[in-house]
């Protein structure tokens, strides 16, 4: 069974935002995969590639957003710099054998991943159908 489960209470109505956003998921879900599996060397890759796709996705978003004239673009745009603040600080700390918990480090991408949608991306959702 999948860490992290995709369902429609995560979707905000717009086909590619929602797809990057199960992408995104998956990759949360490979994550705790890896270390289950004990493979651990895994790791900074694959937080690696949960960065470059959050990356891609917050530009993405980010740019629909300001097309669609949802007001508060720049708090959304600081929150999503911050947690690439906080991911790379943990993917940091495991490249030098910091004292960060690699299911600390998926529990986290989960929590802030299905909260931000719940929270702040679904308050542009209106925006989408208007």
């Amino acid at each position: 069974m999948a860490f992290l489960s995709w369902h429609e209470r995560f979707s905000v109505g717009h086909a590619e935002i929602d797809q990057q956003h199960q992408r995104l998921f998956e990759l949360v879900n490979h994550f705790d995969d890896v270390i289950q599996m004990g493979m651990v060397e895994e790791l900074p890759r694959i937080v690696d590639d949960v960065m470059h796709l959050s990356e891609a996705h917050f530009r993405f978003e980010e740019g629909l957003i300001q097309d669609i004239g949802f007001p508060v673009v720049a708090e959304h745009r600081k929150i999503h710099r911050e947690l690439l603040d906080q991911v790379g600080h943990m993917r940091s700390s495991m490249m030098v054998g910091g004292h960060v918990s690699h299911k600390a480090v998926v529990r986290f991408l989960a929590d802030w991943l299905t909260n931000h949608i719940l929270r702040e991306d679904m308050e542009y959702k209106p925006y989408l159908t208007s």
